[in-house]
């Protein structure tokens, strides 16, 4: 279902047109106080030897925990620990936590500003220059502590890491971690506000300046087939991109047996003869979790032994809609005796394992690690169409699909899965066969062998530098 890539390295002389683009101020700064390049020999040898990893975030890493920020803690940590040296740079939380720690065997580097600039429009624009700017002395400053760079998102980091990279002679792979990304480039707005003059041209300016990036990014990671046709159409040339899908510790999420859910039940204090469905993610109206809960009152009175848990929270989300939904379930809503909001939990496998049926009635998606979760775990998912969704689910037999956006879909698609309650077993070994190739191992070696691909094309690179022009490489 997910292919391989084949990454390509571009040599650093191919940089000087591009710096021509856009760019050349900047990279002219750097280029007069980087440290000294390496000499063929010594960009042979780093071939040869294990990858050190720079890993960038805008999104921010834990203590607070998304999609995005999840991913990167699984994979860094499965790197480091197959014996990579791995360090991650994100921005500050807000409230400030520790500016350097480690978790684990990764080192994190917290860069002011923090908190969300995600939904402020041009005005998150002073905020993200002076990140750059501390970005950019940090790779400099840093750039004999690595030797390939990944940066998960395609909307800011890259316009920095990837030319950045490329004068200092440091591959960079960039993770697309929704169509979303490609649909909405530059600054978003909160929802229901329309951007004005100045707004339009500064996501003019970055929208040209992040499709720059993307292209000459050394390598692009596609999360689902999805994505990989929208970079196609972006003008990423295929030999640049490399589907690698999300991934899970697929022991801690497992189907759990009817004694099992039981115990779980009594364990978390849920009810146990009840039909349990389970919503996990942000509390965010693009995930369409405000619509469930509007659509609540239809399904609970279609079936009244159904009950939902809604997981997760909506701090830090730029569209937040936790309080709305509190209120009215506060204010009476029909069947609200049959909602349990969990708030953030820490044990999500277990709630899965205890549960009956999934739902994610998001707008729009990359690969989202929810479902493959809750995939895993065995349970029948009611999805909308959208990222990655399609390729992994059969309607019906592996899962359910409904129109996103779309109230009588949602309602109808509850009727339809409950109604099929007899092929739960079923449709949920399907529905964990669907996921078996993601075990966060296999998934960790894929980035493995993309590093070591990206590191020795650049070796072959320098080498032929060196023998057609022995002043290419200095020493």
């Amino acid at each position: 279902m997910f292919s391989g890539c084949s990454g390509a390295f571009v040599p650093l002389a191919a940089a000087r047109g591009w710096l021509k683009n856009g760019y050349t101020a900047c990279c002219d700064r750097v280029r007069n106080t980087r440290p000294a390049m390496q000499s063929t020999h010594e960009i042979t040898h780093s071939a040869h030897k294990a990858p050190r990893i720079l890993w960038l975030t805008e999104e921010l890493y834990p203590p607070q925990i998304g999609g995005v920020e999840l991913m990167v803690a699984r994979l860094s940590a499965e790197l480091a620990r197959t014996g990579l040296d791995v360090r991650v740079i994100t921005r500050q939380t807000q409230p400030p936590s520790a500016p350097e720690e480690r978790i684990g065997s990764v080192s994190i580097r917290r860069l002011a500003p923090g908190g969300v600039l995600k939904g402020r429009g041009w005005r998150a624009a002073p905020p993200l220059l002076a990140f750059f700017a501390r970005l950019s002395f940090a790779l400099v400053r840093d750039a004999r502590r690595y030797d390939v760079l990944i940066v998960s998102g395609m909307k800011t980091i890259p316009l920095v890491a990837v030319p950045l990279g490329r004068v200092l002679g440091k591959p960079s792979i960039v993770r697309v971690e929704s169509t979303n990304e490609l649909d909405e480039p530059g600054f978003g707005e909160q929802p229901g506000r329309r951007r004005g003059p100045l707004g339009r041209l500064a996501n003019r300016f970055f929208e040209r300046l992040q499709r720059a990036a993307l292209i000459r990014a050394d390598s692009v990671i596609a999360l689902s087939g999805a994505l990989e046709k929208r970079l196609l159409q972006k003008g990423v040339q295929a030999s640049r991109i490399c589907q690698i899908p999300n991934a899970i510790d697929l022991r801690s999420f497992s189907p759990a047996t009817a004694l099992e859910r039981a115990a779980l039940r009594e364990q978390l204090s849920l009810p146990r003869g009840a039909t349990l469905m389970i919503y996990v993610g942000r509390l965010s109206r693009a995930k369409g979790v405000d619509l469930l809960v509007r659509m609540w009152p239809r399904i609970s009175a279609r079936h009244p032994d159904l009950h939902l848990l809604i997981a997760g929270e909506g701090r830090d989300s730029h569209d937040d809609c936790e309080a709305e939904m509190r209120e009215q379930l506060r204010s009476g809503l029909p069947g609200h005796e049959r909602v349990r909001m969990l708030g953030p939990i820490d044990r999500v496998h277990l709630y899965l394992k205890a549960s009956d049926l999934y739902i994610l009635p998001s707008h729009f998606e990359g690969f989202s690690i929810a479902i493959i979760e809750a995939l895993a775990s065995g349970l029948p998912a009611l999805l909308t169409p959208v990222g990655s969704v399609p390729e992994l689910i059969r309607d019906g037999e592996n899962g359910f699909i409904f129109a996103a956006q779309d109230g009588d879909a949602l309602a109808a698609a509850v009727d339809v899965a409950v109604a099929a309650r007899e092929r739960w077993p079923e449709i949920g070994r399907r529905a964990r066969a669907t996921v078996e190739t993601m075990d966060l191992a296999a998934v960790g070696e894929q980035y493995r062998s993309l590093l070591d691909a990206l590191l020795e094309r650049r070796s072959r690179a320098a080498q032929s530098m060196g023998r057609s022009d022995p002043k290419a490489v200095r020493h």
